[in-house]
């Protein structure tokens, strides 16, 4: 890499030796390229060990536990619930996961410094999810409206980072609606360097948790999705950033989940028309789902309100430290 400096060279290097495919160890499945276990573990400067013969295996070191299981797109990764996009598969006694789940789904989480440059977290774009003729979802026992709850949510997310020197816009302030291809134009137009979706889930009346959305990456299908389609292939510009937009899913995920106590329903992935069309970092968080009684309760009280902005904004903190950190050793 002739001109190259020594420090960015060793980090290429460095770079290429954690992602370069082990040929010994190569393995198709349904047409996917999928890498052992041990070879993710090997990567990753971690051991592993089977917990359940042929069923569950984790990958383990000082402060790091990864979990998987058979037959499931379900992981988790230090206790966070993370949705793989193809589903584990067991050879020979040895677990397998998609050789694009590590680089895609595992590393931007686990090896930020590899991620690509982004933009600086300071300027945040807050979309408060639905508004005026769009409802959202809606609870008729209690009268509870999404678009309500989230602009609520998002204003107090705003007038937190504020006390912490972030620069905040919201696509909306008031009970107003907006086109999901305009709440992207206005957060490019704003120049941001973060964005996040403020919503409240929608299911049976059982389900219950927390679920927060980054981008799919190109040739993967959608967490909703079984199966790769023709559409998958496509490239959008929230593709851009699909490291850093795991990662601020991950940490949003990770801090709700915590200060809440609700159900870790995982980090999830979607093409969502907010998510497709943002040039910066971000994710759509599902604070609950507003079709469960008791959890549409806990939403309509203003202290639970505030107890979510308080752990979204500790999200953004984490987020802004580890890209800051990371950055000034590029």
């Amino acid at each position: 890499m002739p001109g190259l400096p020594r420090r960015s060279f060793l980090r290429a290097l460095a770079a290429l030796a954690l992602i370069a495919p082990c040929v010994g160890n190569a393995a198709v499945f349904n047409g996917v390229d999928y890498m052992p276990v041990s070879e993710l573990a090997r990567k990753c400067g971690m051991r592993y060990k089977t917990t359940e013969a042929k069923k569950s295996q984790v990958v383990f070191g000082k402060t790091t536990r990864m979990a998987f299981n058979v037959h499931t797109r379900q992981m988790s990764i230090n206790g966070i619930s993370l949705w793989l996009s193809f589903p584990v598969v067991e050879k020979s006694g040895m677990l397998y996961l998609a050789r694009r789940d590590f680089l895609k789904n595992i590393m931007p989480i686990l090896f930020p410094q590899n991620n690509a440059r982004a933009p600086s977290p300071y300027r945040v774009v807050i979309d408060a999810g639905h508004g005026a003729k769009d409802n959202g979802a809606q609870n008729k026992r209690y009268g509870a409206k999404e678009k309500n709850i989230a602009l609520d949510i998002a204003l107090r997310l705003g007038k937190l980072l504020r006390q912490y020197g972030y620069k905040v816009s919201y696509t909306r302030t008031s009970d107003t609606f907006l086109e999901l291809d305009d709440r992207a134009k206005f957060a490019n137009d704003s120049n941001a360097g973060l964005f996040l979706s403020i919503h409240c889930n929608a299911a049976s009346s059982r389900v219950s948790g927390i679920e927060t959305f980054a981008m799919t990456p190109q040739y993967t299908p959608s967490t909703s999705s079984s199966k790769v389609s023709k559409s998958d292939s496509k490239f959008y510009p929230g593709n851009e950033n699909d490291a850093w937009n795991k990662l601020i899913a991950y940490y949003v995920q990770r801090s709700l989940t915590s200060a809440t106590n609700s159900s870790d329903r995982g980090v999830k992935s979607a093409r969502f028309a907010v998510l497709r069309g943002i040039k910066m970092p971000g994710a759509l968080v599902e604070c609950g789902f507003i079709s469960n009684n008791a959890e549409c309760a806990k939403l309509l009280n203003a202290s639970y309100r505030q107890k979510i902005a308080e752990a979204i904004c500790s999200a953004v903190r984490n987020y802004n430290n580890t890209f800051w950190r990371v950055s000034k050793k590029k």
